[in-house]
C-alpha cells in the first residue's frame, strides 16, 4: 500500500476561469446547498399541507422531520430562550448542510467540509450569531464586556477554534476513508464501512456543531 495517490488539504481544482479557481469542494457544495433547496421546497409545498389536514397520517419522513425539528426547537429554547425561533431555524440549516455535507462522500464526491474556507463560513456564522444576539440582549453591558482583552480575544477565537475542530474531524475522517479503500479488502471493507462510519460521522459533526455554538450563544446572554 502506498500514500501516493491520498488526498492532499488544498481541494483538486477542477478548471480555472479568468484566475478564479473552482475546486472539487465547490461542486459538492453546490451539489448539496441545491438539494437541501429542492428538498425542503418539496417538503414545504407538498408534504406540510398534507400533515396539517390530517394530523394521524403518520411516514417515516414526518416522524424523522418532526423528531429532528423537535430536538433542535427544545434545545434552541433551552440554551437561547427569546431567540430560539431565530437560532434554531439557523442552526437547523447549518446542520443539514454538514450532514449532508458529509454524506455526500458516499457518491465519490470530497465533502466541502474537508475544505477550511467552508468551516471558517460556519465558525463565522456563530461568530456573528454570538455578537448580534449578545448586544440585543444586553446591549451597553455587551460593549464593557469587550472592554478586557480576554474576553474579546475568547469571541475572535470562537470561528477558528470551531471552524478548525470541524475540519480536522471531517477531513481525518476522508483520509480514513481513502486508505481503507487503498487496502487489500477495498472491494468489501468499504461496502461495510463506508455507509456506516458517514452516516454516524455526519450525524455526530452536525450535532456537535449545533450545540457548541448555542452554548457560545448561551454564554453571551446570560
Amino acid at each position: 500500500m502506498t500514500f501516493e495517490h491520498l488526498p492532499t488539504i488544498a481541494p483538486k481544482v477542477l478548471y480555472t476561469s479568468g484566475g478564479f479557481d473552482f475546486t472539487v469542494t465547490m461542486l459538492s457544495t453546490t451539489i448539496v446547498s441545491v438539494a437541501l433547496i429542492i428538498f425542503a421546497a418539496v417538503v414545504r409545498i407538498f408534504c406540510i399541507p398534507r400533515w396539517n389536514k390530517d394530523f394521524k397520517s403518520m411516514s417515516l419522513l414526518r416522524m424523522f422531520m418532526e423528531w429532528v425539528v423537535g430536538m433542535f426547537d427544545a434545545n434552541s429554547k433551552d440554551l437561547t430562550e427569546n431567540y430560539a425561533n431565530k437560532v434554531g431555524a439557523v442552526y437547523f440549516g447549518s446542520s443539514a448542510f454538514i450532514m449532508f455535507g458529509i454524506l455526500i462522500e458516499l457518491f465519490g464526491l470530497r465533502s466541502p467540509l474537508s475544505d477550511l474556507n467552508c468551516n471558517i463560513v460556519l465558525g463565522m456564522i456563530t461568530f456573528f450569531a454570538v455578537l448580534i444576539i449578545g448586544f440585543m440582549k444586553k446591549r451597553a453591558k455587551r460593549l464593557a464586556h469587550y472592554g478586557a482583552v480576554i474576553p474579546l480575544v475568547t469571541d475572535c477565537v470562537v470561528p477558528f477554534s470551531m471552524a478548525l475542530r470541524l475540519f480536522g474531524s471531517v477531513f481525518s475522517g476522508f483520509l480514513i476513508m481513502d486508505i481503507v479503500y487503498m487496502t487489500p479488502l477495498r472491494n468489501l471493507l468499504p461496502v461495510v464501512l463506508a455507509p456506516i462510519f458517514t452516516l454516524f460521522h455526519a450525524l455526530m459533526q452536525a450535532y456537535i456543531f449545533m450545540f457548541l455554538s448555542m452554548n457560545f450563544i448561551n454564554e453571551a446572554i446570560e
